[in-house]
């Protein structure tokens, strides 16, 4: 019996190990999976392709000759609802951003050296056809810079390639864009010579909400007239003063985007900014629209703001075509047309207080469309209550830049099967998770292999409780007949024979477990040694600085408790086996067990 007794323990500590391997992984993998789910986040964006190609050109007067570019062209914009289709469960719905224009005189966007172009009157010195740099005098300065009354300017037509005649005898209003001039205006070489080109300052960009021009009350997008008696009375002239005292407005006019999830913006997906004060929006405040913001660190310690403060916003116009990232940089500014099809300048369409309750670190004003542009300010978008209809003025498909959406991890692709059963192929869905795919990929081995350990180790267990149960209850009718002839009873029977095993089944299935627990969790570490992230653009894990985004190493936080939970299962499971089989010797009758004895 000494040796079937080693047997039966070592069988069960063996059996009882792999049961506590199989739990630990199970309960390490559920650990994973949900600490996983905060950690990473499964982010789509959406591009509509092109329809055709447009050959573009552009005149350069120096060359004599047209640059021409390829540009995207597309016969109509597909509508964000195509994304609203049966089984999607979005965690974040799709949203086509668009920035507003708001403007706050003050605070200053750009300061004085920024280059935002001049209109001026003036002159040519002599009869002359802008097809080259000609002398012209400007006798009024009507808006900018960095340039004076009764200079004398190089002036070319350059983007034009039928220049009209300018007359010397006559005083023409011109909006001019300061550039290099013309290499045969060198007189030696390393010479810089400088020229002002005339820019068409008139024609309105407005579009309506589906994306259509707006028809232009003036037919032309003028960059010079003649002034004449009267000319600031007539309509062309009250266009040009309202572009004038539009100048002064872009040096405070501030990029305004709103969202429904800080992280649909793939600048802080990324981590190429992040919230270094404060707080981010909260899911009430994106579903109320409170009128609470989000503004640059920079911005505020410039301006003396702090969490708490309140900003202004007067929001004047509606961009759908481009991000703040590639219109307002720190040196430079996107041409906007603040002016509408009436020749009127935008009026607000949205002003009210909102609260600083959050600022914003990392890259920004690049000129990288998927960052964040200078001074940019994230709100929530259902804070902007009033339609913008009669304010867009620009308007284009939806790019991986403007339109996102955030699914579940792990659900791409299903996701991806019921979005081909939608038949639109001209929209292009491209998914970031950060390396949760290939993630979840160990995560589910880990899994598959833990179940196949426990059902491995349950049945073990069962065979050994059940064939040594046997082997050392109903083999051993004798002892229980003679015990109860020598007047036990049957409870002392039940206990006399109960306890031996019940040590064994105890002492067994606490060595085997907890030796299994430790050892899944020796190989859990190993396993952690390899992290998993996504290199693909835009979804680095390994970011330079303290705010690096990181996949945080997990510990089992219960080292034990698989262990104590196989352990009593284990317990439960022999405890019950074994009161069966003692039970069934003490309902035989003493004699009979004696004659069943010598009958064997």
């Amino acid at each position: 019996m000494k040796g079937r007794t080693l047997l039966f323990f070592l069988l069960l500590a063996f059996a009882s190990g792999l049961c506590s391997v199989g739990r630990g992984f199970l309960a390490i993998n559920q650990e994973k999976t949900e600490a996983y789910e905060d950690s990473f986040m499964t982010i789509g964006t959406v591009e509509q392709k092109a329809d055709s190609v447009q050959e573009r050109m552009i005149w350069d007067a120096e060359t004599k000759t047209y640059a021409i570019y390829n540009a995207a062209a597309y016969d109509s914009y597909v509508p964000l609802s195509v994304l609203d289709f049966e089984g999607a469960d979005y965690l974040s719905a799709p949203e086509k951003r668009c920035f507003y224009g708001a403007y706050m005189p003050q605070y200053e966007m750009y300061g004085m050296e920024m280059n935002l172009g001049v209109f001026v009157e003036g002159s040519p010195i002599e009869d002359a056809v802008p097809d080259h740099p000609i002398k012209f005098k400007v006798t009024k300065v009507l808006a900018g810079q960095w340039i004076w009354e009764g200079t004398v300017i190089n002036l070319c037509d350059h983007y034009n390639p039928e220049p009209q005649q300018m007359y010397a005898d006559k005083t023409y209003i011109v909006s001019l864009m300061d550039r290099p001039g013309h290499e045969s205006e060198k007189e030696f070489e390393g010479d810089y010579v400088s020229e002002y080109v005339l820019t068409p300052a008139l024609g309105s960009s407005q579009v309506d909400v589906q994306g259509k021009k707006v028809p232009d009350e003036v037919p032309e997008d003028y960059s010079y007239n003649e002034v004449t008696e009267g000319f600031y009375e007539s309509p062309l002239g009250k266009r040009w003063l309202n572009r004038i005292e539009s100048w002064d407005a872009i040096r405070y006019t501030f990029p305004v985007t709103g969202t429904n999830n800080l992280n649909l913006i793939m600048a802080f997906y990324n981590g190429n900014a992040y919230v270094s004060s404060g707080r981010e929006f909260t899911k009430e405040e994106y579903e109320r629209g409170d009128r609470v913001c989000i503004v640059s660190d920079f911005f505020a310690e410039k301006n003396g703001l702090d969490i708490g403060d309140e900003l202004t916003l007067s929001l004047q116009y509606a961009d759908y075509r481009r991000t703040p990232g590639s219109s307002f940089g720190t040196n430079f500014v996107t041409y906007v047309n603040p002016i509408n099809a009436k020749g009127e300048i935008y009026p607000a369409f949205e002003e009210g207080n909102y609260k600083i309750i959050g600022l914003y670190g990392g890259k920004s004003g690049l000129g990288d469309k998927y960052g964040l542009g200078h001074n940019e300010i994230i709100i929530p978008s259902r804070s902007v209550k009033n339609s913008d209809a009669e304010n867009i003025i620009e308007s284009g498909p939806m790019t991986g830049s403007t339109t996102s959406f955030r699914i579940a991890n792990g659900k791409i692709d299903e996701y991806m099967e019921k979005w081909s059963r939608q038949g639109i192929s001209n929209v292009e869905i491209t998914f970031y998770d950060r390396g949760y795919t290939e993630l979840e990929a160990s995560i589910n081995n880990m899994k598959y292999i833990a179940r196949l350990l426990i059902v491995m180790g349950v049945v073990l267990v069962l065979l050994v409780l059940a064939y040594f149960s046997w082997l050392f209850i109903l083999k051993q009718g004798e002892r229980t007949a003679i015990e109860r002839s020598l007047g036990l009873r049957k409870r002392q029977c039940f206990l006399s024979l109960f306890s031996g095993i019940f040590l064994i089944i105890l002492l067994g299935s606490v060595c085997g477990c907890i030796a299994g627990s430790c050892l899944s969790g020796k190989i859990a570490e190993g396993i952690e040694d390899k992290t998993y992230y996504d290199t693909t653009f835009g979804n680095s894990a390994a970011l330079d600085g303290e705010n690096a985004w990181e996949v945080e190493p997990l510990e089992q936080a219960y080292p034990l408790q698989s262990a104590m939970q196989c352990i009593l299962a284990i317990i439960a499971a022999g405890s019950g086996i074994a009161a069966v089989g003692i039970q069934k010797n003490l309902r035989s009758e003493p004699m009979k067990m004696f004659a069943e004895i010598k009958r064997g």
